[in-house]
């Protein structure tokens, strides 16, 4: 089997970007991790503008828990930095503070969505991957453009793992055609032997 052709294997059971805690401690542990950085960012002053770094935190929840989570967390992490700096700024004009203020909330909030998308789209895909599982048949996809395996099933593995797609495809099937997320072509196919 090339490099190229390698069959890919589900995640083991329970593991999680952010470890195997539950999304309370998570949660618990990235609210804390806000009001620290927020004490820092208040110690260090208003020029050194940490608060970016509010996004650790942010991202914890918004995998652990989901999108809602992750914009009430970027709220309340945006209310306490407009709280602490509001009276701390240089500016001639509050307009600028304020300005910033939304600046950090456009990042905050595209940075959630875009982990809630991904999240989702993970979350998918280990659910592809479980269902393909559990098939008691050798199963596979398959990428029709570049003519290779990118997942078999435990059945598939230990006895068709190392072939060829081509060599594969000699095997008797139940096939369907699908559209990979990024465009390209593929087929799942259930061997019938």
């Amino acid at each position: 089997m090339s490099d190229t052709e390698q069959v890919a294997r589900p995640a083991p059971e329970g593991s999680d970007l952010f470890g195997d805690y539950s999304p309370a401690v998570t949660c618990a542990a990235a609210v804390i991790l806000v009001l620290a950085i927020s004490v820092i960012d208040r110690l260090t002053g208003y020029d050194l503008q940490i608060s970016i770094l509010q996004l650790v935190p942010i991202a914890m929840v918004t995998w652990a828990v989901g999108r809602a989570m992750g914009l009430a967390l970027s709220a309340a992490a945006l209310a306490l930095w407009i709280t602490i700096f509001r009276g701390a700024h240089h500016y001639s004009s509050s307009l600028y503070f304020y300005w910033d203020a939304v600046v950090l909330l456009i990042t905050f909030v595209t940075v959630v969505l875009l982990i809630a998308k991904l999240r989702d789209v993970l979350r998918g895909h280990e659910l592809s991957l479980s269902v393909l599982e559990k098939l008691d048949a050798p199963a596979y996809v398959i990428d029709l453009q570049r003519q290779v395996v990118l997942v078999g099933n435990r059945e598939f593995r230990a006895s068709f793992e190392g072939r060829a797609a081509a060599e594969l495809g000699r095997y008797p099937a139940n096939e369907a055609r699908f559209t990979l997320a990024d465009g390209r072509p593929a087929m799942l196919r259930i061997l019938t032997l």
